[in-house]
């Protein structure tokens, strides 16, 4: 007895059935190999500075470095270095920066390094301790280096001296750009920001006089050590800090202590040091700069976000180097502080050591914003009579386009010899106020406000202050910083003036058929000539209330916008456009508001809006058949005016005054809103609904505020077979048959055809089942 019946498939199906599954739970079954983790490689030697190529290393980034010096009688040092960092690769190798010294030793996570030696490419700044492992270091690891001897003083390639300086009686060292690497053995780039334990150990006294050890950041301790002869002085820097902006110093020194209250909330610490054979008169105009600390920290906050550090004060030396350096919250000055280069370092706490540059050729976004406060600082306190615009055009204007300065450009800098020169420093400046006068001054003030807080702590570049300011302004600005920082040439002075929009009438309420007439005028408040400038107006919100007249020459429209080409403008002079626009018939309740704005760099708004306002205009009361009179059929006509129910018909209007608005069909006796439609060349067309009474009826039409256009009358008739309406056109009929759609489509015969055709398809489909019915019970 059969349980059911089972259709089986073709063998060779069968087969390949099975061997695709079988080839499936395979693959399945089959382990999936795991990608090649990377070998173990050596860290890169260079960090690839684009203008010391040989400083930095790649690898791995430092997160703290904790130092431990010993200052002998002899001059030399005895120190120990321990670097926490994080491996951004396997490491097989890698290497720090370190000038000079003798390394004793080296640990890897407290084992003692496989091996390590030193090379050099002073060309490149490039001086390497390079460092193998006894195993390949990844993740969060330390490196200790041991290291003794004399420190060297480095030389710039400016021939400017830096790193370890010794002095009548004791020594400082400085590190920008790469002076730290001769007593600190680090990621020496200021790409790679860390934070700091220092501890100096020296002797308490020189020459029967106090001394102290000074660094950055805040001192946790003076701790005397051995017979009390000598003092470990423990300076903590909880704030990230680039290699360049550390410093340490030992000598006489005077200290000085206050507390100072910020606006921003907090209150921090000075400590101040200064030699004591600084002049008698430099004594009192140090006593001044510590006096004046307060108000220019809080002057700063106020423009630039809250200090960035979490100490300050100064340090004053007596030393031939030649300069005043930003070391990080506690600046360094020699011999004397004068006002702009103590406003200068401290406007560095937030531009070069809060924020740093990632690259040496971004150094201008140091030195032009030090440069530039101190002038915005005179003119806002009334030391100067000369704002940052003064100042810097006439810079810039009396500097010749021939003059050799300008073939530097700050940010495309090839030679490590011109970092500090004329084109970071004062081109750098003019930058920052070519750039305040194209973005105008409430933007730029922003820009300078948001890279200081959105960026503080890291290290930037100049494409993310490019992208900021871009970010800000709404501007594509890359034609401005291209003349202005890698070009090899004198940049043009941006152009500024004031736009207004007026309006006659300058508020309230206009009614349709009301004219108003605009005034576009640009005045040029700067100190060029300007030209090619573009106004951009939106008229979005004006064009659908009214209607533009012709536009002047200068003018041209694209949709609902107006581009004004401004003619060139001398200084002091004022170019003026027009324009009008009519209220349209139908505005009630609207608005009319018209927006200009500055296309080009360096134009400001005085007054760029006008809003006008078209008052509710209530309607008539609803039309009824009793308004439907001989005297109101104003010259409406229909045609034809026979018609059946889902006929279109022509409605044409008395004068082509009303082409282009809106008007609405109704269809009487009992009121029936057939739709609007807009007037074209005095016409409209109108669907009478399919199911409209038969007979007499009335076709009126209303305008946009609902009051009667006119009407005619118009006959509903019933539709003769086979040709529709005797005169209307339905809709069935324009898709391409007559009357009715579903009883008229095609020939007379079309209908028994069709009906055949099934019949003889069903007759088939029989046959065919009874065959194959026939066939299964002749072979089961």
């Amino acid at each position: 007895m059969r349980s059911g019946r089972h259709h089986h498939p073709p063998i060779g199906r069968r087969l390949a059935a099975v061997a695709a599954t079988a080839a499936i739970v395979a693959a399945i079954q089959l382990p999936i190999a795991a990608p090649a983790a990377a070998a173990p490689a050596p860290g890169a030697p260079t960090i690839g500075d684009t203008l010391f190529a040989g400083i930095g290393n790649g690898g791995y980034d430092v997160t703290h470095y904790d130092v431990a010096i010993a200052y002998n009688d002899d001059k030399t040092i005895d120190a120990t270095t321990t670097i926490s960092a994080t491996a951004t690769q396997e490491l097989s190798s890698f290497s720090l920066d370190l000038e000079g010294l003798t390394v004793g030793a080296v640990q890897v996570n407290g084992v003692p390094a496989a091996s390590f030696d030193r090379s050099s490419d002073p060309a490149t700044s490039s001086y390497k301790l390079n460092i193998v492992p006894v195993s390949p270091v990844s993740g969060a690891f330390t490196v200790q280096v041991a290291y003794s001897g004399s420190p060297v003083t480095h030389v710039d390639p400016d021939g400017s001296s830096e790193g370890w300086v010794l002095t009548s009686d004791g020594f400082t060292a400085l590190g920008q750009p790469v002076g730290t690497m001769t007593w600190l053995p680090s990621n020496n780039t200021p790409a790679d920001k860390a934070t700091y334990d220092i501890s100096i150990t020296a002797p308490n006294t020189v020459g029967g006089a106090p001394a102290a050890a000074v660094s950055n950041g805040q001192l946790v301790t003076a701790t005397p050590v051995g017979d009390g002869s000598r003092t470990t002085w423990h300076w903590q820097q909880n704030k990230p800090m680039a290699t360049e902006l550390a410093m340490i110093s030992y000598g006489k020194y005077l200290t000085y202590e206050s507390d100072i209250a910020l606006s921003s909330g907090r209150t921090i610490h000075e400590w101040t040091f200064v030699d004591p054979a600084v002049t008698t008169a430099n004594q009192t105009t140090i006593q001044a700069r510590r006096a004046a600390l307060p108000e220019i920290l809080n002057y700063l906050e106020a423009h630039y976000g809250p200090y960035p550090g979490d100490s300050t004060g100064f340090v004053v030396d007596i030393t031939s180097l030649g300069y005043a350096l930003e070391t990080q919250d506690r600046p360094y000055f020699e011999r004397s502080v004068s006002q702009s280069t103590f406003i200068h370092e401290l406007a560095h706490q937030w531009f070069g050591d809060s924020v740093t540059p990632g690259d040496w050729n971004s150094i201008w976004l140091n030195e032009g914003p030090a440069t530039f406060i101190p002038t915005q600082y005179a003119y806002d306190h009334g030391t100067s009579a000369n704002s940052t615009a003064t100042t810097y055009f006439n810079l810039w204007n009396s500097t010749a386009a021939s003059n050799s300065r300008w073939t530097i450009p700050p940010a495309g800098m090839t030679d490590p010899a011109d970092l500090f020169d004329w084109q970071v420093y004062s081109r750098g400046a003019m930058t920052l106020e070519a750039l305040r006068q194209a973005i105008t001054p409430a933007v730029f003030d922003d820009v300078m406000k948001t890279w200081t807080t959105r960026y503080a702590g890291q290290s930037r570049d100049t494409h993310d202050f490019i992208a900021l300011a871009e970010e800000l302004s709404g501007r594509d600005l890359t034609a401005f910083f291209q003349d202005w920082l890698f070009d090899a040439d004198k940049p043009a002075w941006p152009a500024t003036s004031t736009l207004t929009l007026a309006s006659a009438p300058a508020t309230g309420s206009v009614h349709p058929g009301d004219t108003v007439d605009y005034t576009l005028s640009l005045a040029n408040t700067g100190q060029v000539p300007l030209t090619g400038g573009i106004v951009r107006v939106d008229a979005a919100d004006l064009v659908d209330d009214a209607d533009l007249a012709t536009l002047p020459a200068d003018l041209v429209a694209s949709g609902s916008t107006l581009q004004w080409t401004v003619p060139d403008t001398a200084l002091g002079d004022t170019a003026t456009t027009t324009f009008s626009a009519t209220v349209k018939a139908a505005s009630s309740g609207g608005t009319l508001t018209a927006t200009a704005t500055g296309a080009t760099l360096g134009i400001t708004c005085a007054t760029c809006t006008s809003t006008l306002t078209t008052p509710v205009v209530t309607g008539p009361a609803p039309i009824t058949e009793a308004d439907l009179t001989d005297a109101t059929r104003n010259g409406v006509t229909a045609s034809p005016d026979t018609i059946a129910p889902g006929a279109k018909v022509t409605v044409t209007l008395p004068t082509s005054a009303y082409d282009g608005q809106t008007v609405t069909a109704l269809l009487f006796s009992s009121p029936r809103t057939l739709g609007t439609s807009t007037v074209t060349n005095r016409a409209i067309t109108v669907t009478i609904p399919a199911d409209a009474a038969l007979g007499a009826h009335k076709l009126a039409l209303a305008d946009a505020s609902g009051a009667l256009i006119g009407w005619d009358d118009l006959s509903l008739a019933a539709a003769v077979a086979g040709t529709g309406s005797g005169s209307g056109t339905s809709d069935a009929a324009s898709a391409g048959g007559t009357g009715d759609p579903l009883a008229s489509t095609g020939s007379t015969i079309a209908g028994p055809a069709i009906a055949g055709g099934a019949l003889a398809l069903l007759i088939g489909v029989a046959a065919v089942t009874l065959a194959a019915v026939r066939r299964r019970r002749t072979t089961e």
